[in-house]
C-alpha cells in the first residue's frame, strides 16, 4: 500500500508568505537569516552589496527588503536611494540593518525612506516580529481595520483589533483570544465570533478560529490529525477538522 508522504506525520510545510530580498555582505548573517525566513515560508533572494539592488527589486518583486548599511561597492544609503527613486517602489517596506544605532544614523535612514531600523546584534524573535509588522502595514486584511472584539479588562471591557489576534480558543462556554504573546479572556462565544464573518478569520475546528495570515506552516501529526503551525511566540499548533483540510489549504495558498 502506498502512503502519502504528507500523511506520515513527519512532513512540515511552511505556508507561502512572500519574498524577502536581503542585501548584506556578511555571509554568515545572510546564511542564518535565509534559513530562518525559509523555515517560516518565505522565498529569499540575497545580494552582497547594493550595486544591483534596483534591478533585483524590479526582477524579483520582493515583498520586503532587508538592507545593511555598511557594505562595499554600494552602501545601504545609496542602495536605499536607488530603490526609492523608482515611484513603483514607494510602498515597498525596507528595513535597515546596521551596527551604528545612533540617532543621527536612524534619522538619516528614515529621511531617505526606510521604514524600520534594526541595530546589530539583534535577536531572532525581534527580527521575525519586525518583518511581520512591516508586512501587515502594506497588506492589511480587508475589513480588519474596523473589526474589534471585546475582552475582559481591569476596567471592565477593552477591544482587540482582529488583525492583532493570532487565534481564538473555545473552552466550554467562554473563549480565549491569543495575540502574539498574550492571552485575553473573551466576552463572545466562538459561535458569536464566527457569525461576525470577520475577513481573514476561519473556524478550522470546533474549538478554534484562526487568522489565516498568521499560519506559518502545516503538517500531518498523524494519518488522521492535520495541524496548523501559527506565527505566535510559542509556535502554537492548532488542529483542523478533517473535512476542512482541503479548504484550509486552499485558503492559505498551499
Amino acid at each position: 500500500m502506498t502512503v502519502d508522504a504528507e500523511a506520515t506525520g513527519h512532513t512540515y510545510r511552511p505556508a507561502p508568505r512572500g519574498t524577502v530580498l536581503i542585501v548584506d555582505d556578511n555571509a554568515d548573517l545572510v546564511r542564518g537569516l535565509r534559513t530562518l525566513l525559509q523555515n517560516d515560508g518565505y522565498c529569499v533572494v540575497t545580494l552582497s552589496n547594493g550595486s544591483t539592488v534596483a534591478e533585483s527589486v524590479a526582477v524579483n518583486r520582493p515583498d520586503i527588503v532587508v538592507l545593511d548599511v555598511m557594505m562595499p561597492v554600494v552602501d545601504g544609503w545609496e542602495a536605499l536611494r536607488r530603490i526609492r527613486e523608482n515611484p513603483a517602489n514607494a510602498r515597498l517596506p525596507i528595513m535597515m540593518l546596521t551596527a551604528k544605532g545612533t540617532e543621527d544614523a536612524k534619522v538619516k535612514g528614515f529621511t531617505l525612506g526606510a521604514d524600520d531600523y534594526l541595530s546589530k546584534p539583534f535577536g531572532v524573535r525581534e527580527f521575525r516580529c519586525r518583518i511581520e509588522a512591516l508586512l501587515r502595514r502594506i497588506r492589511p486584511e480587508e475589513g480588519h481595520e474596523d473589526m474589534r472584539l471585546p475582552v475582559v479588562a481591569d476596567s471592565g471591557t477593552r477591544f482587540l483589533d482582529a488583525k492583532d489576534i493570532v487565534y481564538i480558543e473555545g473552552v466550554r462556554n467562554y473563549t480565549y483570544m491569543h495575540s502574539y504573546d498574550t492571552r485575553f479572556l473573551g466576552r463572545l462565544s466562538l459561535g458569536q465570533i464566527e457569525a461576525r464573518e470577520i475577513p481573514g478569520m476561519m473556524r478550522v475546528h470546533r474549538s478554534y478560529i484562526v487568522r489565516l495570515s498568521a499560519v506559518r506552516g502545516y503538517h500531518w501529526a498523524s494519518k488522521s490529525s492535520f495541524k496548523l503551525v501559527l506565527d505566535d511566540a510559542e509556535g502554537t499548533e492548532v488542529p483542523v477538522s478533517r473535512k476542512l483540510v482541503t479548504e484550509v489549504k486552499n485558503r492559505i495558498g498551499c
